[in-house]
């Protein structure tokens, strides 16, 4: 159920990838080309493994890939078209964190709204050491009944990169049970960000590899890496 290949739009750069932790993942991303040219980035971890949370994450993705054209310029309706047909129709216990965000290619404007998600993080080439990270704009999807989302915004400026990740990147853990953590990642961001996109993506997994060491993996490890080229 993921995208064979990325869609790409002039001056931008996109690499995603999932390293399930088991045969089936419960994690999933996407990126999607709406009727008016922009793209929709989604990424989202559904609640524990195995078999049904991987059936749970199909209908899930696919649900919000329709929902994603009906609505291409009000990301918080994708998400509540999305839960009612879920979550309540489905009517069962399982819940997803997601981050759903519409991109303007032309504009750099990033339109998002985060449903209890890890938040992404945004480098900002004119300010490095004043990363802007994403925030939950609401509660994960199935959480509880009658949710809402709020909207909000930002601009990638030439030079940003943007990446989006599910939590098994952050809680990747080492041999002595240490978490490699949020600022490990932006560390690894900050040492590589002149790259292009797959280079800093294959740079930011293998620091998470390096961290590890042989401590074997316990969660999906999902990373998506956006940037706006220089010219």
């Amino acid at each position: 159920f993921l995208p064979a290949s990325l869609p790409q739009a002039d001056g931008w750069q996109l690499t995603a990838s999932l390293d399930p932790a088991r045969e089936m993942s419960g994690d999933f991303y996407d990126v999607i080309t709406l009727p008016s040219g922009k793209l929709g980035i989604l990424i989202a971890d559904v609640a524990d493994k195995g078999v049904g949370p991987a059936l749970y994450m199909a209908l899930s993705r696919t649900l919000i890939r329709t929902f994603a054209a009906q609505f291409e310029n009000q990301p918080e309706k994708v998400f509540q078209a999305a839960y009612v047909r879920i979550f309540q129709d489905a009517g069962v216990s399982l819940f997803v964190i997601a981050f759903y965000g519409m991109l303007e290619p032309d504009r750099g404007r990033f339109t998002y709204v985060n449903a209890g998600h890890n938040p992404p993080l945004l480098y900002r080439a004119a300010d490095p050491h004043t990363p802007e990270h994403l925030a939950r704009t609401g509660t994960a999807l199935g959480a509880m009944e009658d949710l809402t989302w709020k909207v909000r915004s930002s601009t990638l400026e030439r030079g940003d990169t943007l990446i989006l990740y599910t939590d098994g990147v952050t809680e990747a853990q080492n041999t002595e049970n240490d978490l490699f953590g949020d600022k490990r990642l932006l560390e690894a961001l900050c040492a590589c960000s002149a790259l292009r996109a797959g280079e800093i993506h294959a740079s930011i997994l293998e620091a998470i590899r390096t961290f590890a060491g042989g401590a074997p993996q316990f969660d999906d490890i999902t990373l998506i890496t956006i940037k706006r080229a220089l010219r």
